[in-house]
Formats: structure tokens, C-alpha cells, sequence
């Protein structure tokens, strides 16, 4: 994982985009309902909005990765679920709030495929088969550790400071994370998967080679 300059870049836009996922997602019920006044019918009719999303993503996914490039997609997936944080973050009361809440959902869940369609492919591109599952678990751990962090940071926001704040910041972090990622030159120069070195660095020295 050290090793690969792709792989690390993945780790920690990956897990920076966990941390804001979950600093918003904690806080996103409460918003809907204690700010913006939605029943429990109505916070389930908005998450057919994610399923939407989920839909439209995953019938246009691989021909918008194929147009502009893995590395760029995933970019286009941060910048889409940040979009939908700032957006609910301000967000009026009344039926505009309702049609924002759901607007929300379906481009988080438009973005989050964005995402992991092109970080699944580019991780298991660049890795040798023998070292899939260990990469895998790596990845997986490397991930999802800021998760804990991120929802402690917007369940705090959101006592301290108001929802709207939780949700802002899960936006605006989301957003320089957009900003950085476009600016670094592994994700943004990924036009295409990566061929796999026939004998890559990666796999492991052989006792007494």
C-alpha cells in the first residue's frame, strides 16, 4: 500500500470523504425532522430519492467514467455529494425543505456510487491478484477509520453549534477535499484503469530468491 502512490492517494481521499459522510449523516435525521418538521411518512417517501440516485448512477456511472477519465469521476463524486451537504445545510423550512432534504439524498447517492464504482476498479487494478484480499482489508480499514472521528466531530457541531453547522462543515470540508483531489496528479491524471505491471513492485520478495 506505502508503496503505490495511487493507492495511498485513494486511502486518504476515501477516508476523508468517510469522515464528512459520516459528520452529515448524523445529524441528517434530526435536521429533517426537528428543523425542517418532517413526519416519519415523509422521511421515508424522501429516501426513494436515494434509490433514484442509485439508479441514475449506476445507468450512467461507467459512461461518464469512460468520457472523462476514473480519476475525475471520483472527483465528480466528491463534488456531488458535497453539493448535496451544502445544499440541505441550507435549506429552508416548509415544503422547499422537503424538496431539498430529497434533492439531498438522491445526489449523495448519485455521488457515493461516482465514488466507489472508480475506487473499486482503480484499487484492484493496480493490485496483484495474490495480494487482492490483503489489500482489500487494508483499504477497508484505512477508510473507515475516520469514521468514528467524523461522526463524534458532527454529533458535536451539531449540539454546539446547530445542525446546520455539522451539515456545512461535512459540505465545506467535502468541498476542499474536491479541490485537492482535482489538484493532485495521481487521481486527476487517470484517465483510463491502469495496466497491471506483469512484474509489479508490489508483490513480495520470494524466500531465498
Amino acid at each position: 500500500m506505502l508503496r503505490h502512490r495511487l493507492l495511498v492517494a485513494l486511502a486518504a481521499a476515501v477516508g476523508t470523504w468517510q469522515l464528512c459522510q459520516n459528520a452529515a449523516v448524523v445529524v441528517q435525521i434530526l435536521f429533517a425532522t426537528r428543523t425542517l418538521g418532517l413526519s416519519a411518512q415523509a422521511v421515508g417517501l424522501c429516501y426513494a430519492g436515494m434509490g433514484v440516485g442509485t439508479v441514475l448512477a449506476s445507468v450512467f456511472g461507467n459512461r461518464i467514467s469512460r468520457r472523462v477519465g476514473p480519476g475525475p469521476c471520483l472527483v465528480l463524486g466528491f463534488a456531488v455529494c458535497s453539493a448535496a451537504w451544502l445544499l440541505l445545510a441550507a435549506a429552508p423550512v416548509g415544503r422547499w425543505g422537503v424538496a431539498a432534504f430529497a434533492t439531498m439524498l438522491m445526489l449523495y447517492s448519485t455521488g457515493a456510487v461516482l465514488i466507489f464504482i472508480n475506487f473499486l476498479a482503480l484499487r484492484q487494478a493496480v493490485t496483484p491478484e495474490p495480494l487482492l484480499g490483503r489489500m482489500t482489508s487494508t483499504m477497508r480499514w484505512l477508510i473507515l477509520l475516520p469514521a468514528g472521528p467524523g461522526a463524534l466531530l458532527g454529533g458535536w457541531l451539531g449540539e454546539h453549534f446547530g445542525l446546520r453547522a455539522a451539515l456545512a462543515f461535512a459540505g465545506g470540508v467535502g468541498s476542499l477535499l474536491v479541490l485537492l483531489a482535482w489538484r493532485h496528479p495521481v487521481i486527476r491524471s487517470v484517465l483510463a484503469l491502469p495496466q497491471l505491471d506483469p512484474a509489479p513492485a508490489l508483490l513480495p520478495a520470494r524466500e531465498g530468491a
